[in-house]
């Protein structure tokens, strides 16, 4: 029974340790303007391959948890779609709308001309009446 639970207990040690590859994206991507359904069905295919060779090359060289695989998985599944013309999710604080107005000009006076007079080769419209 030792032997059993050791092995058991092995195993579940050992699961704890792998994290879990994403089976696909945890957003929505739909078509983007232009763009017939075969045509997003071949990109998607193509985006999940470019994420899954993503998360495959983080896992090798740093451990993470699975929250961050996942993210990882989708910014660059979302990276790929939108390079490929289709519309992504976007947070809203990339809005112009979080941006405040920019204050009304005031009427802007030009400053006055430096001391003395200009150089001979100025035009004559820059001397002094």
């Amino acid at each position: 029974m030792t032997k059993k639970f050791a092995s058991g207990a092995a195993l579940l040690l050992l699961a704890a340790c792998t994290t879990a590859t994403p089976i696909g994206p945890g957003i929505l991507v739909l078509p983007g303007s232009g763009k017939n359904f075969d045509q997003f069905r071949f990109d998607e295919k193509d985006c999940r391959g470019y994420a899954q060779s993503s998360v495959k090359t983080a896992e090798q060289s740093v451990s993470a948890t699975d929250a961050s695989i996942q993210k990882l998985y989708d910014h660059a599944y979302t990276q790929c779609m939108y390079a490929k013309g289709h519309r992504v999710p976007v947070s809203g604080r990339y809005s112009d709308s979080d941006r405040p107005a920019p204050a009304p000009s005031a009427a802007h006076t030009p400053p006055p001309p430096p001391p003395g007079q200009p150089p001979p080769e100025a035009p004559p419209d820059y001397r002094p009446k």
